[in-house]
């Protein structure tokens, strides 16, 4: 900052010339300004007394910058504003180019990024990150580019056994055009580097042989708990994706079943807690079908000789277990096909065929045809 001062009838007059912050005010919400410039170097003249009281946050800079739309480029003025009796000399630059895009935002995780060089004997014990997700704001193409959120702590931050602040950092696939802005855009690490070899928390894989029964398919596994901790050193766990129970026969399961059974520890590490686990399998009941074909179709609601029914008889699907469809009978079943002429009132006429099961554990899932042709006899008859 430098000034002079002027001397005239009027009284002495100093000019000051300093760098004023650059504001762009009334901008969309949804745009940003590429390459905005962020100070402008301004004179400004004014009497004496005027001058040594002068509170500088009254001299503002802007640019107007409403109803601008993105994607095109503005040459605009850069406005004054300035106290009483104070007037602008100069303000250079006395113009901008601003150039609007579309502003987006995106939710991602932070990932901690752990220390290749920890002491051997040593692991971190209780990672957590807070917040665990971070607003990534900038333009469409920018946000596009970041692949990854991460804070770096180092052994010797780690070694101080306290909450850590630290910057979140971007991995990105190239560079950014424009401004991207984190919110926050720094995270706490908590975590404490102790004695022993690393932990691991992996999902448990439940090893089954044999099939059950030809009336039923396995529809779960579960165990309870569903993970298992295990130690060794990170080598070994790196290549760990899961802990496998031991191999349980479900050969001819007929029903579902509930054991305890032993983990086994993978090769190079051992099971740091949890030994066994409660193991359900549930079964699933299997259907299958069988076609019956002629059965004869009954008369219901009326004298069966009176009328004749075209077709006779059709083909009907019965549905059941496997192990039983195969024996099924009309009779064996109690199976009845049948069309009701209660209400019929006038001839011919085509009606639905309609099939009872007196089991329980079957079903009609399929009549073919559907549909009879219901004749009065005497009609026939006349013909």
């Amino acid at each position: 900052m430098w000034f002079y001062v002027t001397e005239n009838d009027e009284g002495v007059y100093v000019t000051q010339k300093f760098s004023s912050p650059l504001e762009y005010r009334f901008l969309d919400s949804q745009l940003m300004l590429r390459s905005r410039v962020a100070e402008v170097d301004v004179e400004i003249r004014g009497p004496e007394k005027a001058m040594a009281r002068l509170d500088y946050g009254l001299v503002s800079c802007f640019v107007d910058a409403k109803n601008l739309v993105g994607g095109i480029r503005y040459t605009q003025n850069v406005n004054v504003s300035l106290p009483p009796d104070i007037t602008l000399v100069s303000c250079v630059p006395s113009q901008v180019v601003v150039e609007p895009v579309r502003q987006a935002s995106r939710r991602m995780s932070v990932e901690v990024v752990l220390p290749q060089d920890i002491p051997e004997g040593q692991y971190l014990e209780g990672v957590e990150v807070l917040p665990k997700e971070v607003t990534v704001r900038g333009s469409e193409g920018d946000i596009a580019k970041v692949g990854a959120l991460q804070v770096m702590p180092t052994v010797a931050e780690l070694q101080l056994g306290k909450e850590l602040l630290l910057p979140v950092k971007f991995v990105q696939s190239e560079p950014f055009e424009d401004s991207v802005a984190l919110d926050p855009s720094q995270a706490r690490v908590r975590g404490a580097l102790v004695r022993g070899l690393p932990k691991k928390m992996v999902p448990i894989n439940a090893r089954l042989s044999g099939n059950p029964d030809r009336d039923h398919e396995v529809k779960s596994v579960l165990t309870d708990p569903l993970e298992a901790q295990v130690e060794g050193r990170s080598s070994v766990l790196a290549k760990i994706t899961a802990v496998d129970t031991e191999t349980v026969d479900i050969s001819l399961l007929s029903a579902d079943q509930t054991l305890i059974v032993p983990l086994r520890a993978p090769k190079g590490a051992e099971l740091s807690g949890v030994k066994s686990v409660r193991l359900t399998v549930t079964l699933g009941e299997l259907k299958a079908g069988k076609q019956l074909t002629n059965v004869p179709v009954q008369i219901r609601g009326s004298e069966a000789d009176q009328w004749v029914v075209s077709p006779s008889s059709a083909s009907v699907v019965i549905e059941g277990t496997p192990s039983r469809v195969e024996e099924v009978t009309p009779e064996s079943v109690g199976l009845n096909l049948y069309v009701d002429l209660s209400s019929i009132f006038i001839t011919p006429a085509d009606l639905a065929l309609r099939a009872e099961v007196a089991s329980a554990d079957f079903r009609v899932i399929k009549i073919e045809p559907s549909t009879v042709t219901v004749n009065a006899a005497e009609n026939l008859k006349r013909w």
